[in-house]
């Protein structure tokens, strides 16, 4: 069974664009260099306009990018298996994007981070 892994990310917003153009390349990199990884991307959130039957659904909020709660990146992986999934945990190359994040992000992991997975049949 496939395990999808997200990273939602607040990257400040005058965040060295080469830093995130390093991290991108890194993570892009995933799928080459990490056994069992079959997709990977780190890319800017797309936050469309929000039609007038969301603005009804939604009530108060009045954009997409107020629901995005600050969140502006997306990393995105798929791995072939829960093994796949955790051997990328401690993989060198996931490691090695720690100086990227603490320059992008706003704070710290907790502040700047939100990670969940998926079993994708």
């Amino acid at each position: 069974m496939q395990v999808v892994h997200m990273g939602l990310w607040k990257v400040k917003p005058d965040a060295d664009p080469a830093m995130l153009q390093s991290a991108a390349e890194k993570v892009a990199r995933f799928k080459d260099i990490v056994p069992g990884c079959l997709e990977s991307l780190l890319a800017p959130l797309y936050v469309p306009e929000m039609g007038q039957a969301d603005q009804e659904t939604f009530g108060s909020l009045g954009s997409f990018e107020e629901m995005a709660r600050g969140y502006n990146y997306i990393l995105y992986t798929v791995f072939e298996s829960e093994d796949a999934r955790r051997l990328y945990e401690e993989h060198p190359i996931h490691m090695d994007l720690q100086k990227e994040c603490l320059a992008v992000w706003i704070g710290d992991a907790a502040a700047s981070a939100l990670v969940f997975d998926f079993r994708r049949p």
